[in-house]
């Protein structure tokens, strides 16, 4: 799977996201990975516990290099995600 060609990757990511919001934590790459890893330990379709595993494993290759590394509020990350 392809997380840039396959909406799904998209949706867990965004539900990790979600949920870190509404547990009021900070999103970053690090906390998406662990709530996805959550996510997996709960769920009981294959399929989606693959779609998890893709992301996850999108989301350790994300390339940080030249970007801020400071936390930002989980509130102004989800913001900031409708001005793309």
């Amino acid at each position: 799977m392809s997380i840039q060609h396959d909406e799904k990757g998209y949706v867990i990511i965004g539900e990790a996201a979600l949920s870190l919001a509404l547990k009021e934590k900070d999103i970053e790459v690090t906390s998406l990975i662990n709530e996805l890893s959550r996510m997996a330990e709960s769920s009981v379709s294959d399929e989606r516990i693959y779609s998890i595993f893709e992301a996850k494993n999108w989301l350790a290759n994300v390339d940080l290099t030249g970007i801020g590394a400071e936390s930002v509020p989980y509130i102004k990350t989800l913001t900031s995600l409708n001005d793309e």
